[in-house]
């Protein structure tokens, strides 16, 4: 058997000029200190936000069997998303996660098929997807996200719109916006319409791009109606607030379409007693996902980056696939475009520290261990310095480090059951009694 470590040494021996290249595979990153951090505080932050609207976390596996996850999924949606294996167990096909609302889907539909509704669930983690042409996307996406099942209501929907924006909200974006379309809209005007599944393919693609001349190329031998090609030649820019509810009324001639913008206005309707109206715009030409949605869609975008960060909607056909038919609607917010976005926004602003750096000077170590442990204690992020090294060095350790102070014990010149306290982010230094550094320190 060929083992991994004999391979890894093959291609150390086999690069040229002797060196070896760690590159990580396209599409994913390494997330660093820095950014880590404000990683780990945003995704607290929109956990804390979703566990406030009382729902509650499951946190399903990385690794299901493909067929399990595929189960309610366009047959393309399978093809492109999912990476795939063998288990060597049992010698099925097992898949990454690639989304987490078809597991959500299947512990609704199999774990909780006699519980009280309405099911509310949040969760987060990673998912992991393939993608043919990445052209700067990633495969390895952090979620967090929530579903609501059981409720058919447009209150429904409303809802969770609601706890999508008062998490960017918390989150600290400002300037976000959250398009909202429908996508029962576009399938009304199909009713009792035959067209080849080239032709509609063709129409859909084209509103999907925004692409006008695409959009009348696809229209202009299609066997619909006048008024019809009026209407799909206008969903592209049927898009601002909710005056474009009563144009695309005018124009839409089937029952099932004026139904869909009924439910629409309901909706955001319901998300304006929630005080959050000013965040919505209307997007009747947003139909992504129309084979997999089953009415109200939306998506939480900033200008200054290219992805959207969030987006959800009510997909209503898919908790049935695995054995009970649910209404449902849900979103997910992709942490790290959010980190991002924020990370430009607040270009400029001086990174905020935090934490305490203890550098021992004494002989002995007890009384920078115990500070340490009595800081941390209190709430406070404390490290002692384990190199040995001058002062200056160390000091300047803890700055790269992002620490808010570096506290001296035995340093030359500080007077006996005294330490050296030293602000980092003011560049001040005085003494202080060691006893009194936990109550000087409590707030950093």
């Amino acid at each position: 058997m060929i083992s991994i470590r004999s391979i890894y040494k093959v291609n150390i021996l086999n690069d040229k000029g002797g060196r070896l290249h760690l590159e990580l595979p396209a599409g994913v990153a390494d997330i660093l200190p820095e950014a880590a951090e404000r990683f780990i505080e945003l995704r607290r932050t929109i956990l804390i936000t979703m566990a406030g609207w009382g729902y509650r976390p499951v946190q399903p596996p990385l690794i299901e069997h493909a067929e399990a996850l595929a189960r309610a999924l366009p047959d393309s949606d399978e093809e492109v998303s999912f990476y795939k294996m063998v288990d060597r167990l049992s010698g099925r096909v097992l898949s990454l996660r690639a989304d987490f609302t078809p597991q959500l889907a299947r512990i609704a539909a199999t774990r909780f098929a006699e519980a009280a509704l309405p099911l509310r669930f949040f969760y987060e983690g990673p998912v992991v997807r393939h993608v043919p042409n990445l052209n700067g996307k990633r495969r390895e996406l952090h979620q967090a996200g929530a579903e609501l099942m059981g409720v058919m209501d447009p209150e429904g929907d409303s809802e969770t719109i609601a706890m999508m924006v008062d998490c960017l909200r918390a989150s600290g974006l400002e300037d976000f916006k959250v398009d909202v379309g429908q996508v029962e809209f576009f399938k009304g005007i199909f009713k009792d319409v035959e067209l080849t599944p080239e032709a509609l393919y063709a129409i859909t693609d084209a509103v999907k791009r925004k692409d006008l001349s695409d959009l009348e190329n696809a229209l202009e031998n299609a066997p619909i109606s006048v008024a019809k090609k009026e209407l799909l030649s206008a969903l592209p820019l049927l898009a601002g607030g909710s005056e474009v509810l009563d144009r695309a009324s005018a124009l839409a001639e089937s029952d099932h379409s004026k139904e869909a913008l009924s439910n629409l206005s309901d909706a955001l309707a319901f998300v304006d007693k929630h005080g959050l109206g000013a965040y919505l715009t209307v997007d009747l030409g947003e139909i992504r996902g129309v084979d997999y949605y089953t009415g109200i869609i939306f998506e939480g975008f900033v200008h200054h980056v290219g992805t959207p960060l969030s987006r959800g909607g009510r997909y209503d056909g898919l908790v049935g696939a695995y054995g009970k038919t649910l209404p449902a609607t849900g979103f997910s917010i992709d942490i790290l475009s959010v980190a991002e976005a924020l990370s430009l926004q607040n270009q400029g602003a001086r990174p905020t520290r935090s934490g305490v750096f203890i550098i021992n000077f004494l002989d002995k170590r007890d009384e920078a261990i115990k500070l340490a442990r009595t800081l941390r204690a209190e709430g406070v992020r404390a490290s002692r310095d384990l190199v040995k090294r001058p002062l200056v060095e160390s000091v300047a350790a803890a700055a790269e480090q992002n620490f808010a102070f570096a506290i001296a014990l035995g340093a030359e010149g500080t007077p006996s059951g005294e330490a050296l306290l030293i602000d980092l982010q003011k560049g001040e230094r005085r003494s202080a009694a060691i006893e009194e550094l936990t109550g000087c320190l409590q707030n950093i």
